[in-house]
This record gives C-alpha cells, structure tokens and sequence, in this order.
C-alpha cells in the first residue's frame, strides 16, 4: 500500500487533539473518508517510525494491522511542529 503522507498527518493531529491522548488508554482514531483498512496500514506505518505510541493487537487472523494508539511520541510531536514551522514560512 502507498503511504499518503497527509493522511498520516491527519492521524497525527487527531492523536494530538484527543483528549484520551496521554492517559493509557486506546484511541479511536477517525477514518478521514478512508476505510478501516487503510487507516490501519497508515498507523501502522506511524507506530514502525516510533510517531505514536500503542500496543500491536493485531491477530495471526487479522485481514490488516492492529495498533491500539495511545499517543505521539516526543518524535511525533517534533514532527508535527516542524510541520507547521514549514507551513508557516512562505
């Protein structure tokens, strides 16, 4: 599956924003219009890079990855103000 940066980006946002974020416990992550499917691929991809923290819940049965999201890592959250820096200069 091809990454969609800006959908990881949204991910990361909603994580950020969630007020579970940070408390232990599983985030409900939004679909953006997507299916489960895709979603999951794109959080998995952001849990291999170390962007978010959670748990890998997936099964041997699973038609897809499973991470349970917890929050943004302190590298999550760099990456996202850095993203901004960059948005903000022209």
């Amino acid at each position: 599956m091809r990454i969609d940066h800006g959908l990881c980006q949204k991910i990361l946002v909603a994580v950020e924003n969630d007020p579970e974020a940070g408390t232990g416990q599983f985030l409900k992550i939004p679909l953006f219009n997507n299916d489960p499917s895709t979603i999951a691929h794109h959080v998995k991809y952001l849990w291999d890079a170390k962007l978010i923290t959670g748990q890998d819940v997936g099964h041997l049965t699973s038609p897809y990855p499973e991470i349970a999201v917890q929050d943004l890592t302190p590298a999550g959250h760099r990456h996202l103000a850095e993203s901004r820096m960059r948005r903000e200069i022209p």
